[in-house]
């Protein structure tokens, strides 16, 4: 009997690792009324600890508070899918009409099944929340159901982790939005997501990692935004029509004709430090992917890496890379794209860039300077600069700027040697390994010395033709060139707002007299912390050094029309 009991309660505990919390709960807004059996039947009861599945009355929700909103959690085994109803009472008769749009069955997958499912991947988080559909409806009130859908027969293999869809929608997690294989008869994976109005972009991903031996699917540049796919939403609900992984269609019947793809790179501007460990070039259909990538061979004695690889006819989005001492350096432009029906060499391009290779310099010095004036800087002064420059590139070999004399807001940094003839780089504010921190170039308008990154941003770009000293100085965010030092003179709505002096030892006069009506003043130092903060219709503010003490701040003046410019000011 001790034996059993042991045997009884072991297994309790290995069931319990792979069960999932899973909050049931509906929205009765609108019903006439509220059945006190209010429930929820499925065949996920039985797996539960009810009695049997699919028994209406069995698994009754509770009200939450003062809302229309009922609920229950139940632990259920994770690792598949479930279906579900709501029902108003304890008799089938009394159950929800699903929406077609949410039902198991869809044109989509070619079934007819008029549950609800959803599916439970993992026990990875404490608790699975089903959205609070309205009784009867696709989605909870204020949001709008999108059913996704993707064909991975072309594919020649479904990785293990599953299926995933990434996106804005979510944040961008490869692992957390998990889609489900609800026909094992065909390789089509389905998920329902439930948003607010507004835009999106998502792509999907045979996986549950950006990188090998994960896929992030490439999408072609007929259906793409950004690198990605996109979506409006904020109408109605809408069901997306299946589309094959990494195609703007449905996948075809027939088998992709295949046919010999030679890959080639010239490395002659780039080849700044003895050659490369290795040359590789990466891409959604390539072997490797976006993540190991392909390896290319020298050919002869040149500076050209080449390979050829066989390949499904279609669409190729790809960017070469080089290796060196551990570290992988990505080309800085936007992922090239190469659509072929034959056998094909691609045109031979210098490293990151889209011509043939000129000439390269000699080394050269540059300074890349950074006006950080309509910013609030990192309170620690964390100001960096990153690029294709320099080995180890971007994130890996960020360089911090320092802050210049006697030029308030602005930093620096001089790189000598610098190599390669063609380089992308930016600025960050703040901690350089974090993408919040980098410029976004929010300004439309504002982008004649980008180009794409092929992640759907921007980096700045640099030709160097010959061998003389260059300085780099930009307006943070923007295209804008440095201004030369001296008062701190405003544009727009107050183009005639001037503050002086500037620096100041005692104390600095700030001239209102062109703005018409009340204007918010507002001082902050260096640190982001307000020292003053007032509306005034003044015409002049004094700002006194024993008010503010030493150092840098800015000086932000808002108008009625909500019109924003900031100014800097330095009181040693």
């Amino acid at each position: 009997m001790k034996k059993l009991l042991l045997l009884t309660a072991a297994l309790g505990m290995f069931s319990g690792v792979f069960a999932k919390k899973v909050r049931f709960q509906v929205d009765m807004t609108g019903q006439p009324s509220v059945s006190p059996a209010l429930s929820v039947a499925g065949n996920f009861q039985n797996a539960a600890g009810f009695p049997n599945d699919w028994t209406p009355g069995a698994t009754i929700l509770s009200k939450v508070g003062t809302s229309n909103i009922y609920s229950i959690i139940v632990d259920i085994p994770a690792g598949r899918y479930y279906e579900f109803k709501f029902i108003n009472g304890n008799a089938w008769g009394d159950a929800e009409n699903v929406p077609a749009l949410s039902q198991k069955g869809h044109p989509n997958n070619g079934e007819t099944n008029s549950n609800r499912w959803f599916y439970i991947d993992s026990t990875a988080n404490d608790t699975t929340n089903i959205p609070a559909y309205l009784f009867g409806g696709n989605a909870p009130a204020g949001q709008y159901a999108v059913r996704f859908a993707v064909d991975l027969s072309k594919e020649a293999a479904v990785s293990n982790k599953g299926v995933h869809l990434a996106g804005s929608l979510q944040g961008w997690n490869p692992g957390s939005t998990g889609m489900a294989n609800l026909y094992p008869s065909n390789k089509l994976y389905e998920v329902i997501v439930c948003l607010a109005a507004g835009s999106y972009e998502y792509k999907y991903v045979n996986g549950n990692d950006w990188n090998s031996p994960s896929v992030p699917e490439s999408v072609p540049s007929g259906c793409a935004v950004n690198g990605n796919r996109s979506l409006t939403v904020g109408t109605s609900d809408q069901a997306l029509p299946k589309v094959c992984f990494a195609s703007c269609t449905a996948c075809p019947a027939a088998p992709l004709p295949k046919y010999n793809i030679t890959f080639r790179i010239d490395m002659s501007n780039s080849d700044c430090d003895g050659g490369y460990d290795s040359v590789t070039v990466a891409g959604g259909k390539l072997p490797g992917a976006w993540g190991s990538g392909t390896t290319l061979s020298q050919v002869g004695t040149s500076k050209v890496y080449s390979k050829t690889i066989q390949m499904d006819s279609g669409e190729v989005e790809f960017k070469f890379r080089y290796h060196k001492g551990g570290n992988t350096n990505w080309e800085g432009i936007a992922n090239r794209v190469m659509v072929f029906k034959s056998d094909s060499t691609i045109a031979l391009h210098c490293f990151s860039t889209t011509a043939a290779c000129v000439p390269k310099p000699a080394p050269s010095r540059i300074t890349f300077k950074i006006d950080m004036s309509n910013e609030v800087p990192d309170a620690q002064g964390r100001i960096y600069v990153m690029g294709t420059f320099q080995s180890p590139n971007w994130q890996a070999g960020a360089l911090r700027l320092s802050p210049v004399a006697g030029e308030p807001g602005k930093f620096a940094i001089t790189v000598n040697n610098v190599c390669p003839a063609n380089f992308n780089y930016k600025f960050l504010n703040g901690d350089s390994s974090l993408a919040a921190s980098e410029e976004t170039y929010p300004d439309t308008n504002s982008r004649a010395c980008l180009e794409p990154n092929g992640l759907g941003g921007f980096n700045r770009k640099f030709s160097r033709t010959d061998t003389n000293a260059v300085v780099l100085g930009f307006v943070f965010n923007k295209c804008l060139t440095i201004a030369p030092v001296g008062l701190n003179k405003i544009t727009g709505a107050f183009n005639q707002v001037v503050l002086y002096p500037n620096p100041t030892k005692e104390f600095a006069i700030l001239n209102l007299n062109s703005v018409k009506g009340e204007v918010n003043v507002l001082v902050a130092d260096i640190a982001g912390r307000v020292i003053k903060n007032i509306n005034t219709q003044a015409t002049e503010i004094k700002l006194l050094k024993e008010e503010l003490g030493n150092g840098l701040f800015f000086v932000r003046l808002t108008d009625n029309s909500g019109e924003t410019r900031v100014m800097k000011l330095i009181v040693q």
